[in-house]
This record gives C-alpha cells, structure tokens and sequence, in this order.
C-alpha cells in the first residue's frame, strides 16, 4: 500500500514549535518543516519564503495564523492548533503549584466562553481575571504594555501569555508571567483531525468524473457543413479534454466522453461555478452541445451517473449541463442562477411524486420563498398550472401546505390561491437535511 504523505511547515516561536514536531515524528506520513520565529509579526515572511513545497502550514495558535495566513499559496491550506481546554487547565494548575492559590491573572488570546466555562467548572469564577482577545488586537508590543498596565495598577497579579516573544519580554521586565503551551494531547489530537480531514479530500479528488456531451444537429442530412461544423466541436471537446488531463476519450454518434478525476474538475470549473466552455461551444455553430457529468468510486458507476444527467440536460434547454455525484445527488442546470439540487433517491418507494417534490423543495431554498401561487412554481420549475395545483393540493392534504390568501390582480380572472409551505415539515418528509 501505498503511504501518502503531507508536508507540513509548523510555524510559530521554538518551545511551541519544539513540542509540535515531537508529536508529528509519531505520524509515518507526515514530513515536517519547522519554521521559527522570534514574533509572531515574522510569520508572513516565513511563509512567503516557503510557497512551493508545503501542503498545509500549521501555525501554533490564532496569533501567527491570522498575520499569516493571506500569505499562504491557494494549492496549500492553513490551519492552527487552538489554546484550550487541557491547555488551560494545565496553565491553572501551574499556577496554583506555584502561588498554592488562584491569583487574578490576565489572560491573551484565548476564547472568553472557554475561559469563562473553565472558571465555572473549577469553582473560580469568585477570582477575576483580564483576558485580551484576538478581536481586540494582537500585537505583541501592545499586548506586553496591555499586561505591564495591569500589574502595575494591582488589578492582575499573574501574566498567562500565548505568546512567547511577549513571555520573553514580559520576563526581562520582572513579571510574574507563564506561558501557555498545548498539552502534546491537544496536539496529537489536532494532527489527527488534520490528516484525516485532507486524506479524505484526495480520496474525494481522486474520484473518477465522466463528461458525456451530446452533439445534435436539427438538418437530417449530414453534408460537407455539417462534418466541418461537427469537427470544429469534436476538436474543442477533446481541447478541454487534454485541459482536464483525460486519459481517455470516446466519439461515438455524436456523443463524446471525457475522464477525469473530481480535483482536476473541481479546479477548471472554480467549483463547479465556471461553465463558459459550454456556453462557448453552443455559440459557435447552430449545433445543439448537451452535458452530463457523473461522479462515482469506479468508471462504470461514474459513467452510468453521467449518462443518467445527461438525460436531465436533453429535457432542458440548449446548452444545459446537469451532475450526479456518487450519492445519486443532482445538480443543476450548472452554471446559471436556476441551478438546483435534490437528491434522486428515498429511504421509502421512489417514484416520480416524489422526485417532483425533491425538486420543488430545492426550488423553495433556492427562491427564499415560503408564499407561493400555482403561476410561480410553473415558471420557477418549467411546468404547467395543473401540475403545479397537484403538487399543492397533495401538500394541503397533508398539512404541508395551507392556504393564507388569494393573490391580488389587476387584470380579469379569478384571482390564484397563495399556499404558505411548511419547509420544516416538507424536509422531514423528503428526509432532508439542510
């Protein structure tokens, strides 16, 4: 089996840095880089300085991630450990073995309801304390005059600092000051998130995603215009086909298959957000370009995903493109302001109403509405009037829907019902979770 590895550049001041890659030599598929600074100010260069090789660049805690983290490059994450929970509770028990009672201490950079929870627990909360947050600014010289002020006016007596250049400086002016360092607990423990969190993102990017687009021509024959139109969009599908690295293409009746995998998708698309090569290809010529994209664990399951989105895209207009990914969840059409999505399978007996509904309830979420007549579902979901009465009065029937008005009109006719739709209740049903 193959090990992955992560590259990893830990950043933050020695002791803590230390610490963290003591704990991360526990894990075969991490490879670490230290990077030590002497303020938390430095990071931003550390980081510049390091863009290439690192996949995530894990700082010591909240201060050196938000200085650095604009510098880190898009292909690479940033993350940091937190100072909590057991980190907290050691620094108090430090503190009673040293004073054998809780002092008033100023805290920086730590979360106030943690701190106030702690406090709670261990029955302190008689004792005040000073905490400065990250909202509340975070640098060091300032945070180092912020705890200097405090001692001096007698309001703390013990300085509890998360960072060490203020831990230094604090000491050289004779302050009582601790620094809080994470247990190797909440450090392991961090690690572990971590690792799992990006393993399962390139498992996820290593899926297989297969495009099908559907090429149709409305003329019957197929004369020498026809073959060179045909050829000019065959040439641009197998383009973006060598953009999304495919391995492998199929041309058969006019239906061209592409392979890829879910990363290389995901970053040519900006998330699925970006389909101007469709739009493209349907421009060029007065040829019709459909798209069907299907994401499964294998080819077969990807392709069979794919075909079945393909036949959403034919039902809709020109240029359509829609996706089912590997929990049979549809999307779109993609790349417009109408795109939905709801999933093609129930716990309970599929069938169409029930598809229906899964759309309809899509369209709510999308449309922000809980007010709506029979003319605004027809136009938002592409159906008739009477199909739209039947999905409401099955609503009705089930307490889903109720009637609150009826719509005001200017011109002749009878004016339309306007149901209120029970979204809590309609997600329950379509056991969806939002």
């Amino acid at each position: 089996m193959i090990l992955i590895k992560f590259r990893i550049a830990v950043v933050g001041p020695e002791p803590l840095v230390a610490d963290i890659c003591e704990i991360a030599s526990e894990f075969k598929e991490v490879v670490i880089t230290p990077l030590i600074y002497e303020t938390a100010e430095e990071s931003v260069d550390l980081v510049k300085r390091h863009q290439e090789l690192e996949d995530i660049f894990l700082f010591s805690g909240p201060t050196p991630y938000l200085i650095g983290k604009y510098s880190v490059p898009v292909h690479s994450k940033a993350v940091y450990i937190p100072f909590e929970g057991t980190d907290i509770y050691r620094l108090l028990l430090q503190v009673y073995e040293h004073y054998h009672y809780y002092p008033k201490i100023s805290f920086d950079i730590v979360d106030r309801k943690e701190l106030n929870e702690i406090y709670h627990e261990m029955t302190t909360t008689r004792i005040p304390y000073y905490l400065q947050t990250v909202e509340e600014g975070i640098d060091s010289k300032k945070l180092t005059n912020y705890h200097l002020d405090l001692l001096k006016e007698g309001k703390a007596e013990v300085v509890a600092t998360t960072l060490n250049s203020v831990y230094e400086q604090l000491q050289e002016e004779g302050a009582s000051v601790f620094l809080i360092k994470h247990t190797k607990a909440k450090i392991r423990d961090t690690l572990q998130k971590i690792l799992l969190r990006e393993e399962k993102q390139r498992r996820g990017e290593r899926q297989i995603i297969v495009l099908k687009f559907q090429i149709l021509y409305e003329k019957k024959e197929k004369d020498t215009f026809y073959k060179q139109q045909n050829q000019i969009i065959i040439d641009k599908i197998l383009k973006l086909g060598r953009t999304l690295f495919s391995s492998t293409n199929q041309i058969e009746d006019g239906m061209i298959t592409l392979y890829t995998t879910k990363g290389v998708f995901e970053k040519a698309t900006y998330k699925r957000q970006n389909f101007s090569f469709l739009h493209e290809f349907n421009k060029m010529t007065s040829f019709q370009v459909n798209l069907g994209i299907g994401i499964g664990n294998t080819v077969q399951d990807a392709a069979y995903n794919a075909s079945n989105a393909l036949e959403f895209s034919m039902k809709k207009e020109k240029g359509s493109c829609f996706l089912i990914d590997e929990q049979k969840r549809i999307y779109g059409p993609l790349g417009t302001t109408k795109s939905i999505d709801y999933t093609l399978v129930s716990s309970e007996v599929d069938n169409q109403h029930s598809l229906t509904l899964r759309k309809f309830y899509s369209w709510l979420l999308l449309m922000q509405k809980s007010e709506v007549t029979t003319r605004e579902i027809s136009l938002g979901m592409s159906t008739s009037e009477r199909h739209a009465a039947r999905i409401l009065k099955s609503l009705h029937q089930q307490n889903v829907a109720k009637i609150v008005g009826k719509e005001s009109l200017n011109q002749k006719g009878r004016p339309r019902l306007v149901y209120k739709i029970d979204l809590h209740g309609l997600a329950d049903q379509l056991h969806e979770t939002r």
